[in-house]
């Protein structure tokens, strides 16, 4: 995954920190991204879930994992100290990376709710206690966004995941809608293609409905980082409509005049952030 503040699936990577805060951002995403490809890691060899349960034990313990390289662990495991953190965020994502290693998929909307709680959810808590957010009325919009981002990037990288073998549509979806796992690969957009896609649009655009109370717990440069973030991600949503669902044809991304239009809606878009 490229790592840029621009890239959709990447909030908070450089955008609204400060600088020795902006260290600690990039060496959580670091770990985060890491573990998408785990390292010795066979998905059909004996032991291998006693293997990420063991990896997971000693990650909540700040010890060397064979999952990451050392660097990427070491440098997790120090911005955890410097802001008091628990490094039971980073071996929650541990104990969640084995699914990366082999094909991926979920049965039930339910089943991809709980990865994102095992996966993404403390990662996201993560960053939000960097920016000293995690009082109990935080943590559910903090959750609820880390779900709203997640299904937005993985729509976004759709066609990429697909080649991997990873797919985070419920398997439930796709029987309803009569859509198979080899025609999505194919990138065969048909009606039944479009009403899926739009429901998983449907979903994350909600996440982000229920996450938006959030910029109330926000000000100064967190909070303009929030707004470009959260406006960049709903626009997103919008090209992917604007598309007609076709995710294979070209790679999805923002124009420069829509980034340009984000940025206005998250200095001026006063409405959608009001009390």
């Amino acid at each position: 995954m490229r790592i840029e503040e621009t890239d959709l699936p990447l909030p908070f990577y450089d955008d609204g920190w400060t600088g020795v805060q902006r260290e600690a951002a990039h060496a959580f995403w670091h770990w985060h991204l890491a573990l998408t490809s785990p390292m010795s890691a066979t998905h059909d060899a004996p032991g291998f879930g006693a293997f990420f349960e063991e990896e997971k034990r000693r990650a909540a313990a700040g010890q060397p994992v064979c999952v990451i390289p050392g660097a990427v662990a070491d440098a997790a495991y120090a911005a955890c100290s410097a802001y008091d953190l628990p490094l039971e965020h980073l071996a929650a994502q541990v104990g969640a990376a084995g699914a990366f290693a082999g094909p991926l998929r979920f049965a039930e909307g339910g089943d991809v709710l709980h990865f994102i709680a095992q996966w993404v959810v403390p990662h996201g808590r993560l960053l939000a206690g960097l920016a000293g957010k995690t009082r109990s009325w935080q943590l559910p919009l903090v959750d609820e966004l880390c779900r709203a981002f997640f299904l937005t990037g993985r729509l976004a990288a759709l066609p990429e995941d697909l080649t991997r073998d990873h797919l985070f549509i419920p398997e439930a979806d796709l029987g309803q809608m009569g859509v198979s796992f080899t025609q999505l690969r194919a990138g065969e957009v048909d009606e039944n293609v479009r009403r899926l896609l739009w429901k998983q649009v449907v979903r994350a655009r909600d996440a982000f409905a229920q996450g938006q109370p959030f910029a109330r717990e926000l000000d100064g440069r967190p909070a303009r980082a929030f707004k470009r973030a959260w406006h960049g991600a709903l626009e997103l949503l919008n090209e992917i409509e604007r598309r007609d669902y076709d995710l294979w044809s070209a790679p999805l991304s923002l124009s420069a005049f829509q980034r340009v239009l984000v940025r206005y809606q998250a200095l001026f878009g006063r409405a959608a952030f009001r009390s």
